[in-house]
């Protein structure tokens, strides 16, 4: 006969297959480079993309100079736009240990590729439309994978908009990475003295990186594999006390919220 001790084994395993789930899913988003889908990537992203947007705000009504290539080409762009596309790149480089420089170059390039888009959508919005949904369709790519196919699209198509300089892209890219330091303080820079001279590297801060593994801990336990009850299920006493029997399944949260 089976027995509760039984059931109470059988949601221990149910918790513990989740955690496995969740951290195998971390494992390869991270493998992959893409800490922006993860879910304390999107989170940090959620939380601190409208400071960056008001940053980037500032500065496009900055009138410091009229041949900044940052204030010149972030006019008329959407600052959440920006920040979001900034943050991204940032958030999947910063944990590989790349030079500043190199993180810069990709946030530059990747505000390019919105501009580009943006024109290509003014001269064509059909094509452009439909280009577009195929390539954010693949949840699995990061933006440099999606970038690649949508610039060999518009080559093939002859869409010539110009690109940036690599010296605009790192200007911009770095413009956009000192407003996220300076709005907050998730990364920092650190110098590093490597064979006669100064390497500048861009890095999450302590903080960001406890906040990172206190959140995963929490998390990783929040959506067992559920499995039926192998007795009959228990009555619901409370909103957190029934069908399931043991604490590691009724202190989980009711409803699975997406979008985060």
């Amino acid at each position: 006969m089976t027995t509760m001790n039984k059931q109470v084994e059988l949601e221990y395993r149910m918790l513990q297959s989740g955690i496995d789930r969740y951290n195998k899913q971390l494992d390869e988003l991270v493998t992959k480079n893409l800490q922006s889908k993860t879910l304390h990537g999107r989170t940090i992203i959620s939380g601190v993309c409208e400071p960056v947007a008001e940053g980037i705000k500032e500065l496009q009504k900055s009138k410091t100079s009229n041949r900044d290539i940052t204030i010149k080409v972030l006019q008329g762009a959407d600052p959440q736009q920006v920040a979001y596309l900034a943050l991204i790149s940032v958030i999947d480089k910063v944990a590989q240990n790349v030079p500043l420089l190199n993180v810069a170059r990709l946030v530059g390039v990747n505000i390019e590729t919105q501009k580009r888009l943006d024109e290509w959508l003014k001269l064509d919005k059909e094509t452009a439309t439909n280009l577009i949904k195929m390539a954010n369709q693949k949840s699995d790519k990061g933006f440099d994978h999606k970038r690649h196919g949508l610039n060999h699209k518009m080559k093939l198509d002859s869409v010539d908009i110009p690109f940036w300089a690599d010296t605009d892209r790192i200007h911009v890219g770095m413009r956009l990475i000192d407003i996220i330091i300076k709005e907050t303080g998730i990364v920092k820079v650190r110098k590093e003295y490597q064979r006669r001279k100064t390497v500048v590297y861009l890095q999450a801060t302590d903080d960001t990186l406890e906040w990172i593994k206190a959140f995963n801990e929490t998390n990783e336990s929040n959506l067992p594999r559920y499995s039926p009850c192998i007795i009959p299920p228990k009555d619901w006493d409370s909103f957190f006390g029934g069908g399931y029997y043991s604490e590691h399944i009724n202190k989980k949260p009711f409803l699975r919220i997406h979008g985060i």
